[in-house]
């Protein structure tokens, strides 16, 4: 006799029926009535990535406006050597460095070195710092090298704007050649007048500052969409680049510029001269980035404001697509508040420096600058471990293991 309250029949479809809707509701037809919907995708970086490469263009058809206009002073300097055209032709060669510095922390593709993607090394042709070499400026005085038709291909030391700062601001009449140096050997620099050392200066400095626009000139058309089209190559990473496969990879470029503040302006720019790095005594002001035209202040003054370009926005206000707003796509908007404000405070840090310039704040208020560099370090910081985990990026390779 049975025991069950139900004929078998009867428990076996019930049971079929438990079992049939158990398998529906996992088949995703069935699903779409409970689930949300998926969030919309993060247009943030690739809205980064366009508004960045338009900010590089602009800043760098502004350089090329800067260059035009020191090309031409200089010419003037050279063909009228007075103080009126010398003072006009320093006057650019500051304006033309204000908007390059800016540039210095946007060295992605063309600006970048070869061996990065899309790299063509403008950069370097425009200003090889910190790869110079005052002698070979010198050394190419003596000999006229500058009037030579391959002058154009020659060393980037004997050339940029690190060149023409010594030209257009250096008077002294020594020479930073060494004993076994041939124009020092051979009596040539010596027997140089200073009227004469002077006017192949000035022609020197013309040709080098005709080289200067010609290379902004070709970033300007590297970058253009009509020309190189650098432009739309940053813009479709990920979407049919073919130098950036991935928009990771473009955001990987952007990241590696940005880091210009660690590296060359916290590193080379502050701590050299202040004797905590690759110094042997309590500072050594002589590794100033600017030794002729007493601008390191200047610079590091402009690279901030580049610095924010991109990571805020390129407006004149800092508006417009940034890295902070893919922070806050990511749910990190704490950490691009946090970031946007050391970054406000490295800019006050440089203005709280009373001192003309780095060179007589370090003589006479060496604080001020080591504020400065505390605050710039308060930056970076935050850039090497939050910001990079944040958004996977990687560290360039030349930070690898840098702890400092």
């Amino acid at each position: 006799m049975a025991s069950s309250r139900f004929p078998s029949s009867a428990f076996s479809h019930r049971g079929a029926s438990v079992l049939v809707l158990a398998v529906l509701t996992f088949l995703p037809g069935c699903r779409d009535q409970t689930q949300k919907p998926p969030p919309p995708p993060d247009t943030s970086r690739t809205a980064l990535l366009g508004a960045a490469g338009a900010c590089v263009l602009t800043t760098a058809r502004e350089f090329l406006t800067a260059a035009g206009t020191l090309e031409e002073k200089t010419a003037a300097l050279a063909a009228g050597p007075e103080a009126g055209t010398r003072d006009a032709a320093r006057t650019a060669y500051h304006h033309a460095m204000d908007v390059w510095q800016q540039l210095e922390v946007m060295q992605v593709g063309p600006a970048a070195p070869r061996g990065q993607p899309g790299g063509a090394e403008v950069r370097d042709n425009v200003y090889s710092w910190p790869l110079i070499n005052r002698c070979a400026i010198e050394e190419q005085l003596v000999a006229k090298g500058y009037e030579s038709e391959s002058f154009a291909s020659s060393l980037v030391t004997r050339r940029g704007l690190f060149a023409l700062e010594y030209l257009l601001f250096y008077e002294g009449a020594d020479t930073a050649c060494p004993a076994s140096s041939p124009v020092v050997s051979g009596g040539t620099w010596a027997a140089l007048s200073a009227e004469e050392r002077a006017a192949r200066k000035r022609d020197y400095a013309a040709v080098v500052a005709a080289d200067v626009r010609r290379r902004a000139l070709q970033l300007v058309e590297a970058w253009e969409a009509d020309k190189g089209g650098y432009v739309r190559t940053l813009e479709t990473a990920g979407t049919g680049s073919t130098v950036y496969p991935t928009v990771q990879l473009g955001m990987n470029a952007l990241s590696d510029a940005l880091f210009y503040v660690e590296r060359e302006v916290k590193d080379m720019k502050l701590a050299r001269p202040l004797g905590l790095r690759d110094c042997s005594s309590d500072s050594c002001p002589e590794l100033l980035e600017s030794a002729f035209a007493g601008r390191s202040k200047a610079n590091v003054r402009a690279n901030l404001v580049g610095f924010r370009r991109i990571f805020e926005g390129c407006g004149a206000s800092y508006e417009g697509a940034g890295f902070d707003d893919v922070l806050e796509a990511a749910g990190a908007g704490a950490l691009a508040v946090k970031l946007k404000e050391r970054a406000v405070a490295a800019q006050a840090a440089v203005e709280a420096i009373g001192e003309p310039d780095l060179l007589e704040a370090i003589y006479q208020d060496k604080a001020s600058v080591r504020a400065l560099y505390d605050s710039l370090k308060g930056m970076t910081d935050v850039l090497k471990t939050e910001w990079v985990s944040v958004l996977d990026l990687e560290l360039p390779q030349t930070l690898e293991g840098d702890n400092d």
